[in-house]
């Protein structure tokens, strides 16, 4: 049995900018000679920890104020301790682990490096500047949070209690050749309406895209093991669960209300692996005889998926599972069937847990 299972997914994603550059324009990226639009891993990756925490509830905080979250906690510990002694004593404990964090010696007025704590480590920091426990409050390459264990995180001061990532994320990258269209907005004025006037408020212009996103994750399960204290305990399972639908669900979320553009996924399927390999559309697929670009990009990956067999059989475990929105899905990937969403969970968590 392999350490690894790759989750492909391919999503519709309607008129949208979910990740844009510095210019409000939708990320994009030249691949087989066409433009295609992009999704950063990192955005996926926010995605799917907000998806993932918001539902299970266990929750962790990414800042370069981490002295001051300690400092929160501790007074919420002790109300009447002094605050100013507590951020000292805070600052030189984030210290230990980042540059630029308070540490004596740091430029303080430089920019504060941005650290990831759970919050059990919040609050055994907490308890450490109280004089409550030791000083040592992160175990080496271990943590108790799900999202710090699957995307990883590094300090620079204390590069031994670093943790390895357990899950590698792909950015999501339309199948096909995109285009970027220009949206000019104004924002009406209610008085002047209301007085026969004309005339807007406000002028400006925004740019969206539009396509089927190819994207994929894959599982390291002996370091998930290795990485994350919260194997076996009572919610191990439910975390975990919560976990893969928020890989399922999780997507940028850049002027989401502008757009509302989340469809459920058109196909998800599952691959254990000796060695983590994902699949290409580095040839742009074309729309389909009665339009869209759906049908021949399930149609591509499943002719690759066909491929990766022909020429190493070897490198696919007995472990995998298909699921998704898409009604042709059946008979196009081996003898796979489409299972609902919580039976591909169920796979996908038995495979971990094993």
């Amino acid at each position: 049995m392999s350490n690894h299972l790759t989750i492909s997914i391919l999503t519709s994603v309607p008129y949208s900018n979910l990740n844009r550059d510095d210019n409000g324009t939708p990320k994009r990226v030249t691949v087989g000679g066409a433009l295609r639009a992009l999704h950063s891993s990192q955005s996926v990756k926010r995605g799917i920890r907000t998806a993932y925490e918001n539902a299970s509830l266990d929750r962790s905080v990414r800042s370069g104020d981490l002295a001051g979250e300690v400092v929160a906690k501790a007074l919420e510990i002790s109300p009447d301790t002094d605050e100013k002694t507590l951020l000292k004593a805070a600052k030189t404990l984030v210290g230990t682990l980042t540059k630029g964090s308070g540490k004596e010696g740091d430029d303080e007025g430089g920019s504060a490096r941005s650290s990831w704590l759970s919050e059990e480590e919040i609050t055994t920091a907490a308890t450490t500047i109280l004089g409550k426990t030791d000083a040592d409050f992160i175990k080496e390459g271990k943590t108790g949070s799900l999202a710090i264990a699957s995307f990883g995180r590094m300090f620079a001061n204390a590069p031994q209690k670093n943790t390895e990532a357990a899950l590698s994320v792909s950015p999501g990258v339309t199948t096909h050749a995109a285009t970027i269209e220009t949206d000019y907005f104004s924002t009406v004025d209610d008085v002047k309406e209301r007085k026969g006037e004309t005339g807007a408020t406000f002028l400006g212009v925004a740019q969206y895209t539009n396509g089927i996103f190819y994207r994929t994750i894959s599982i390291d399960k002996a370091q998930l093991k290795e990485s994350w204290t919260g194997f076996g305990q009572e919610r191990s399972e439910g975390n975990l669960r919560d976990l893969i639908t928020a890989i399922i669900y999780g997507l940028p979320r850049g002027k989401e209300n502008s757009t509302a553009p989340y469809i459920q996924p058109a196909l998800v399927l599952a691959e254990e692996q000796q060695y983590r390999t994902a699949y290409d559309f580095e040839t742009p697929v074309l729309n389909g005889k009665d339009g869209g670009y759906l049908a021949p990009s399930v149609e591509y990956l499943a002719k690759q998926y066909r491929q990766a067999r022909s020429f190493d059989s070897d490198n696919f475990g007995p472990v995998e599972a298909l699921t998704g929105t898409y009604e042709g899905l059946d008979g196009q990937f081996g003898d796979l069937k489409a299972i609902s969403l919580k039976e591909f969970i169920d796979t996908v968590v038995e495979w971990i847990q094993q």
